[in-house]
């Protein structure tokens, strides 16, 4: 659980890998929940931002880097994300502003009523059905995001074998996941 909540310390490279195959499949799973159970789930995806971050800060500390460059990697997501997300939302047919304009009729239909629990009903399934035509989109795009993010982590951070300011090399380290 300390490889998830604690950016103090370091870890490896297949322990890094673990941690972010785990956070890929609890957003997965929370993109799921979002779609078919009630959108505001969808927000305890915020959550999951604290444990990616501790995540990458360890591995930038196994080699001997300063945590801070994760907020390079999390910039180089949100470029990849948005990038992503606007090749697959057409290739999946998802047209975001037409759900958005018929999210927004529905409501003023429902709101014309004068019921406010009739609006917010129609607004919840209009949320559902949006969440569920990006649900494949959004999960792919995830994933493109990740492995471009783990890419570049590869590729820049190499195990420092000696002890450094973060911690002990990996012969003297345990492994961070539980």
């Amino acid at each position: 659980m300390e490889l998830f909540l604690s950016p103090n310390g370091r870890i490896d490279q297949p322990t890094y890998w673990r941690g972010v195959l785990v956070l890929f499949g609890i957003s997965a799973a929370l993109s799921l929940i979002s779609a078919f159970v009630s959108p505001f789930l969808g927000f305890l995806g915020i959550i999951m931002i604290w444990p990616w971050i501790a995540v990458h800060v360890k591995r930038f500390h196994d080699s001997g880097k300063t945590g801070w460059l994760t907020v390079a990697m999390v910039v180089l997501a949100i470029i990849v994300s948005f990038v992503v997300s606007m090749v697959l939302m057409p290739v999946f047919g998802v047209d975001t502003v037409a759900l958005q304009m018929e999210m927004q009729r529905e409501m003023e239909q429902a709101g014309a009523s004068g019921d406010p629990a009739a609006a917010m009903s129609v607004a919840m399934e209009a949320s559902k059905k949006a969440a569920q035509a990006q649900l494949l989109p959004s999960i792919l795009s995830t994933l493109v995001v990740t492995g471009a993010v783990g890419f570049v982590m590869g590729l820049i951070n190499k195990t420092d074998p000696n002890d450094n300011q973060y911690g002990p090399g990996p012969s003297g380290a345990e492994s961070a996941f539980v």
